[in-house]
């Protein structure tokens, strides 16, 4: 009996236990507001700005869980470090241990820009950065400003930059900087705790991190001075808030301004690539093609190893058995073979004579022998075709009497046009051959303008060869607008170098109203030499493009749509916007954009004027052009 009253006992307790602990048990809070409140410093060791500080270990204490993001990429050290220092958040605190011996008489900065945050809701602490120094005195002068790309004027983000005391132009490539800071989200980079003196300022895409510009693939930028740097008293504006709607004071204050605070470096990249043979192929008999891995100044030069053919004696590099189609960088080669007792054999052996850029990143003679198969040839190599078309052949002496009475197509050469229904007033239609063309009997091309219901022909046309490309014939003419035109082409009367002759050629077009064009005439001052206008489309491409004349660009014929304006100011007169080159002290061309967006409709003409000078650089470029970015802080 007393067993079962103390069961009867047990059993409430039990299950009040248990409801105990099932609310005590650890869980996410079901509700209430986000936390946005960053952490806050609660100390260092040693303090910052410390003097006569030996030591490699430094403690940041905060008053929350934190950590540190991305810390080998955001966590910047100057003097720079041959070895990274680690960095580690450990619960309410970040230590950080430099790997490299410390300086004598030198200023530390360990600048952690915006990385530390708190562990669970990410909440940035904001820019935050350490010094300490070695010796009895710290150096507290900062020098600020952005990076830009040189070309379109986009803020560039993790670029290094540094300066240099040493102002001679070699230091730049022979040694590491002295001091450093990497460019944030809006391009923006402040080099803190620096001595008095002038200083070159330099920005650096440093690929080997060795913090100086010895490769040609690196981006970078250069000043054309060196810079002092100074204090100065500024003031701004401090706001006294009673709660988070209502303002107690706003008052005028005081506070140390770091001077320059505006620096502008131009990010460019150098005109260079490595120049190597990457491609080589040969996709039907009659040619061949060569890939290169960058522009060429010139073409190389191609010997035929074997076949020889029989009329050329033993001097086939001297002989021009191939036509070369190049691309105007000369990195994309198309070589038509002219004769048919090279271009029947399945298999050539060649010599390539190019130039191709050593260890050095200079230009050194190459040569290269390539054995060049057909894609046939390749093919039954690996189990392919050629058993099939064998077993065909077999075949063809029972088909002959079934086939003998079929027509068979003529294999015509193929012909690609520029010509579609609607052209603009400003066209030049373009007809691409299959191959290269061997001859043209007569004048085949006819152009016909139509006036009520008849084809009247028209006389005043050219056809030319393309200056540039091989198989390509450009017609010119003056057109009309709403007129109807037609152009056809005899047949058999061009003739490809392999044989094949063109089939009849027929087809009508419209050139457009002069209602459907818009109109854009921009005055532009600022420039002291030559110059040229670029109007974008919402993507920052180029739709068209002209040079100024008298200070004056002028977009005729324009399709209705919403375009922006840039304008550079072209040194060399090529309309091209030209890199620059630091070995011989060349910025890259000066870019300028117009802030507004131009609206144009059909029917329209808008003039405009424009002061290149009117805002500075970093305020030009239009928002809807720029690279999604954060609310700038």
């Amino acid at each position: 009996m007393r067993s079962f009253r103390s069961l009867l006992i047990r059993i409430p307790l039990c299950l009040l236990c248990l409801q105990l602990l099932s609310c005590a048990s650890i869980g996410s809070p079901g509700g209430g507001p986000k936390d946005e409140t960053p952490p806050v410093l609660v100390k260092t060791l040693p303090e910052n700005n410390s003097r006569n500080y030996t030591k490699k270990k430094l403690e940041i204490y905060f008053d929350e869980l934190v950590s540190v993001e991305n810390a080998s990429d955001r966590v910047i050290v100057s003097p720079p470090q041959k070895t990274p220092p680690q960095v580690n958040a450990i619960m309410k605190k970040i230590v950080v241990e430099l790997q490299d011996s410390l300086k004598a008489n030198e200023t530390y900065t360990i600048d952690f820009t915006n990385s530390i945050v708190d562990l669970n809701e990410k909440n940035p602490y904001g820019d935050y950065a350490f010094a300490f120094s070695t010796g009895p005195d710290i150096e507290t002068l900062r020098v600020s400003g952005i990076v830009l790309r040189a070309d379109n004027l986009n803020p560039v983000r993790g670029i290094l930059v540094g300066a240099h005391q040493d102002l001679s132009d070699s230091t730049f490539i022979k040694d590491p900087f002295l001091r450093i800071s990497k460019t944030d989200t809006w391009g923006r980079f402040c080099i803190k705790n620096l001595k008095p003196g002038p200083y070159k300022i330099y920005a650096l895409d440093d690929k080997n991190r060795d913090y100086r510009f010895d490769q040609a693939g690196e981006a970078l930028a250069f000043p054309d001075s060196a810079v002092s740097l100074w204090t100065e008293i500024c003031q701004r504006y401090d706001t006294t808030w009673i709660d988070s709607l209502t303002i107690d004071t706003i008052q005028l204050v005081d506070y140390l301004c770091y001077k320059p605070d505006d620096l502008l470096l131009k990010l460019y990249e150098e005109d260079f690539g490595r120049q190597y043979l990457v491609k080589s192929e040969r996709p039907a008999r009659e040619f061949f093609s060569l890939i290169f891995g960058y522009k060429a100044d010139s073409l190389p030069k191609i010997k035929l190893l074997s076949p020889g053919p029989t009329d050329f004696d033993e001097q086939t590099d001297s002989i021009k058995w191939y036509f070369c189609e190049n691309n105007l960088t000369n990195d994309s080669l198309v070589y038509w073979i002219k004769d048919s007792s090279i271009y029947r054999h399945d298999t050539l052996h060649i010599q390539v004579d190019y130039f191709k850029t050593d260890s050095n990143n200079l230009l050194s003679p190459a040569c290269d022998t390539l054995r060049l198969f057909t894609r046939e040839l390749a093919s039954s190599a690996r189990g392919g075709s050629l058993p099939d078309r064998d077993r065909n052949r077999g075949r063809r002496g029972d088909r002959e009497q079934d086939t003998a009475a079929q027509v068979v197509p003529v294999d015509h050469l193929k012909l690609q046009t520029s010509i579609k229904p609607s052209l603009d007033i400003y066209s030049s239609p373009r007809f691409t051959w299959e191959t290269p063309i061997k001859n043209i009997q007569g004048d085949p091309f006819s152009l016909y303008r139509k006036k009520d219901t008849l084809w009247i022909e028209i006389t005043d046309f050219t056809v030319e060869p393309h200056p540039e490309k091989l198989r390509t014939y450009v017609l010119d003419a003056l057109w009309d607008f709403e007129a109807q035109y037609k152009v056809e082409i005899d047949s058999g009367s061009v003739e490809g170098w392999y044989g094949k002759t063109n089939a009849k050629f027929s087809q009508s077009f419209t050139i457009k109203a002069e209602k459907e064009y818009s109109r854009l005439t921009v005055s532009i001052d600022g420039f002291e030499g030559p110059a040229f206008a670029e109007l974008l489309d919402k993507s920052d491409k180029v739709v068209r493009k002209v040079k100024l004349e008298a200070g004056v660009a002028d977009f005729l014929f324009l399709k209705p749509g919403d375009y922006y304006l840039r304008a550079i100011d072209d040194a060399n007169d090529n309309l091209l916007w030209d890199t620059g080159n630091y070995a011989m002290k060349l910025q890259p061309e000066e870019v300028f954009y117009n802030n507004k967006l131009f609206n144009l409709k059909a029917n329209w003409e808008i003039n405009e004027s424009w002061n290149i000078r009117d805002l500075p650089l970093t305020e030009q470029k239009p928002k809807d052009l720029k690279p999604a970015q954060p609310k700038r802080p």
